[in-house]
């Protein structure tokens, strides 16, 4: 089977038959720095929102390569959809736990929609974490979403960093189609409401990401995610090399990736 055929944002699609992070690297999508940043969220149990406004872009993918990141003591609790009424949480303890939704819109009865949507953000504030994908072209229209489904700003603001992909025509007819990570986001509050702040940008595949200075990084991650160390950049560098030397040695699949990143956690403690 092609490698191109498991791109795809299936609901049937689980994480078990998905693509890594070394395999989205190696299609474009994200570059090895950028890699080195979202491992570093998500290794603070950052919620996380991957929007795109077209189908079949890769969302459901990317979102479950980065679960792959979050340290093996988190406790992952995939939401049943429409089935949800939350009571099963209460033995959970917040502060070690991440909620997974696949999607949030009425596509399917496995995605969280309406009431559900306001009721697992309202969970954000009590230490719970939770990540999903939705279907949003920025993370304006993600915000605008969510509240239109009853989340208030504050809750909104409850999310660590939104993701949003695009997709552009490949260079010729036969192509395949060009997905790349075009922005990763913080959303916060202020007294004139929610606002943005780019951890990083390009506008187009080929472009490389641009990103804050070291203090302007420095300080979002710390007043963000309450991340401590005296320099991020050699933090991210730090992930990202070790992340370009697992794909060096031939590393690609999913669960060596799992293997590799719990390994990692072990060895740093």
């Amino acid at each position: 089977m092609a490698r191109t055929q498991w791109w795809a944002d299936w609901v049937f699609n689980r994480p078990e038959s998905q693509l890594s992070i070394l395999d989205i690297v190696e299609f474009g999508t994200v570059d090895f720095r950028l890699a080195g940043l979202l491992w570093l969220l998500m290794e603070h149990r950052a919620s996380v929102i991957v929007a795109s406004g077209p189908v079949w872009v890769g969302k459901t993918t990317l979102f479950h390569a980065l679960l792959d990141f979050l340290p093996p003591d988190i406790q992952k609790v995939t939401l049943k959809g429409y089935d949800e009424d939350f009571k099963d949480l209460g033995d959970e303890k917040p502060e070690n736990t991440y909620l997974v939704t696949e999607e949030i819109s009425n596509h399917s009865y496995e995605y969280l929609w309406d009431s559900q949507v306001a009721e697992a953000f309202e969970l954000l504030p009590k230490g719970y974490a939770l990540g999903g994908t939705t279907h949003a072209r920025n993370i304006k229209e993600v915000a605008y979403i969510l509240n239109a489904l009853g989340v208030p700003p504050q809750n909104i603001a409850g999310l660590g960093f939104v993701i949003t992909l695009q997709v552009t025509r490949g260079r010729s007819y036969n192509d395949e189609p060009v997905r790349y990570v075009d922005t990763v986001s913080t959303v916060s509050q202020t007294k004139e409401g929610l606002i943005a702040q780019m951890l990083a940008t390009r506008q187009l595949p080929d472009d490389k990401y641009m990103y804050p200075s070291e203090k302007s990084l420095h300080e979002i991650l710390f007043s963000k995610f309450a991340i401590k160390y005296d320099c991020v950049f050699p933090e991210i560098k730090r992930r990202e090399e070790f992340l370009s030397q697992l794909s060096s040695r031939g590393i690609s699949s999913r669960e060596e990736v799992r293997k590799a990143v719990s390994e990692y956690y072990l060895s740093s403690s």
